[in-house]
This record gives structure tokens, sequence and C-alpha cells, in this order.
């Protein structure tokens, strides 16, 4: 009976380091740091922006993983970073970049391959470009070894329509 119930508990035991592992996802390479959890707000004349891309530039930071930092504002303008998937961001200090780029016009053609794509259309940003400028930015955030949710409130001004280039 000792003897069954031995069997048990390393099956259990091998289960639940099968399912929670050593604490890095499957794929990731051995150099891959520890990360941070990360919340940026971004609002545009006092309203959650929806669809904007943030990305982050490292200040300083040499680790090779820094520079993949980003997340797409969700309805609320929350971006929850990642950094290449994982959710989570290494520690250091960064820039801020904000973007808001949208097609407008043209039509939407298939390649043989079945890959849909928009053509003839006009590419717009709906915010000011010093946001989206590493030397221009007015944000930065500094990310610490700490297991809370770091948050940073980015207000990008006035909605803006400016014409960028043609998509082809």
């Amino acid at each position: 009976m000792k003897t069954l119930f031995w069997i048990f508990c390393a099956g259990v035991s091998f289960t639940l380091i099968s399912i929670c592992g050593c604490g890095q996802s499957p794929g990731l390479p051995g150099d891959f740091p520890k990360i941070y959890p990360c919340e940026i707000s971004v609002i545009q004349e006092g309203k959650p922006l929806e669809d904007a891309m943030v990305s982050l530039n490292p200040i300083g930071n040499t680790d090779k993983y820094a520079g993949g930092c980003s997340a797409t504002t969700d309805a609320h303008g929350k971006a929850f970073l990642m950094t290449y998937g994982q959710n989570g961001i290494p520690a250091g200090k960064y820039k801020i970049l904000i973007s808001k780029l949208k097609d407008e016009g043209g039509k939407e053609v298939e390649d043989p391959f079945g890959i849909k794509s928009i053509q003839g259309g006009k590419v717009y940003s709906y915010i000011e470009a010093k946001y989206s400028d590493k030397n221009l930015t007015p944000y930065e955030i500094e990310i610490k070894d700490k297991k809370e949710v770091q948050t940073l409130q980015c207000d990008v001004g006035a909605a803006i329509h400016k014409y960028l280039r043609d998509v082809n």
C-alpha cells in the first residue's frame, strides 16, 4: 500500500513539474532575462486611445531582448507590454514610443497564395510624430525588480490626421 502511495506522489510531482516548468516558457533561449509586468495607458483629448502601438526603446540597456518590447492599446487605451511574446519586460530605463497609423481608401486584394492586403490607399497618422521619435518623446519609464504591475499614463495631445504615404 505504501509503494502505491509513493508511486502516486511521484506521478503527481512529475505532472506538476511538467506543467509549471522551471520558470521559463518552452522555446525561449537560456539567456532570456527575467521580465516584469508593465502597463502603459494612452489617452488623447482626455479619452482612452484604442489601437495605438506602444513600443519601448532601451536607454543604456545592452540586454539584447530589451528592444523587443511592444503592445497595442485596447479599447480602454491600455497596452500590456510584452517581450518577444512573453508578458512583461526586462528591468531597465526606456523611452516610450507611441504611434497610431491607419490605411484609408484603397481596396483589398488577394495574391495567388491567398494573402490579403490593401492597395491604392493612403497611410495617415493620428498622433504627432514626436511621440514616436526616441529623441523627442517626453515619456520614459524605469522598470524595476517588482512583481506588481508598473504603470504609466501617456497623453498624446490633440488628434491629428496627417498624410504620410501611399500604400502600393
